[in-house]
């Protein structure tokens, strides 16, 4: 299943044509040491109602979502589409390219806690690694 949106620029920030962007907060990092050169970092999204996130990838990282609020529509690589509701969790293995996300709720705002376990190294110096949206890392090469 292909879905190609229209990504544009603006101010800085890469968005899907015509959609709000999410907003991410840390709201943990910690580094266990039974996961050496691993950071475990726990955050909460938010996307207020049309919001769309351009597709990407998480820097190397494994994701858990877990949808709290709201319904989100979810699509990895070339899997089928998924609605994530309150409770229900999902997992973004290393690599995994993250081609749609969406706020499909009627008018409610979708609030979810991801976790990440990425290398120290991409979050060394901030947590801008975590979400590499395709079309910035095409602009950049």
């Amino acid at each position: 299943m292909s879905h190609s949106p229209e990504i544009i620029k603006s101010d800085g920030v890469y968005y899907v044509k015509g959609h709000p962007r999410e907003t991410f907060t840390v709201l943990s990092h910690q580094h266990p040491p039974n996961i050496p050169g691993k950071s475990l970092i726990t955050g909460f999204v938010t996307m207020p109602p049309n919001a769309a996130s351009p597709p990407h990838t998480h820097g190397g990282a494994a994701v858990v979502g877990l949808t709290v609020n709201g319904a989100v529509l979810n699509q990895m690589n070339e899997s089928e589409p998924f609605i994530s509701k309150p409770g229900n969790i999902w997992y973004e293995a290393p690599g995994c390219h993250h081609v749609r996300s969406e706020n499909v709720g009627e008018g409610d705002e979708v609030r979810f806690f991801a976790v990440f376990v990425v290398d120290d190294e991409i979050v060394k110096d901030g947590y801008e690694g975590l979400v590499v949206v395709d079309k910035q890392k095409e602009d950049e090469e």
